[in-house]
């Protein structure tokens, strides 16, 4: 099921809580890619990080990473078939997220995670603009 893009797929989450959020998304991927026996993410971009998360009676680990890009999530299954998914940020819009989940199930886009989030709208905050002085 993997693509050849820099990403696989992609992910919305409606929060930054992996017990809240990670249960719904194993349970959606184990239809398609048979059941999911680990997880990889960044350690920075959630709001906690459980050592597992407990899945229809099972329990799946959840390896956190510092130098994991915190706009991916990395899926193992039990067939050892891995697929990059990107992390469409929570407070992303309806529209923002169309464009980021188009352009990452686009199999001939090599665009990485970051330039994605930028395509679509969701780049990193600008810098804030320094104050001018009054005339």
């Amino acid at each position: 099921m993997a693509g050849t893009g820099a990403v696989d797929g992609s992910w919305w989450p409606r929060s930054r809580d992996p017990d809240a959020e990670l249960p719904g998304l194993i349970a959606g991927l184990d239809s398609s890619l048979g059941p999911i026996t680990r997880l990889a993410l960044n350690l920075d971009a959630w709001d906690t990080a459980p050592r597992r998360v407990a899945v229809d009676g099972r329990r799946v680990r959840v390896g956190w990473f510092r130098h994991m890009d915190a706009d991916t999530i990395g899926v193992t299954s039990a067939g050892q078939n891995r697929i990059s998914l990107l992390v469409i940020p929570p407070q992303a819009t309806t529209a923002g997220a169309g464009i980021a989940m188009a352009m990452a199930a686009d199999a001939a886009n090599s665009a990485g995670p970051a330039d994605i989030l930028a395509a679509a709208g969701m780049g990193e905050d600008p810098a804030p603009m320094s104050p001018q002085p009054l005339p």
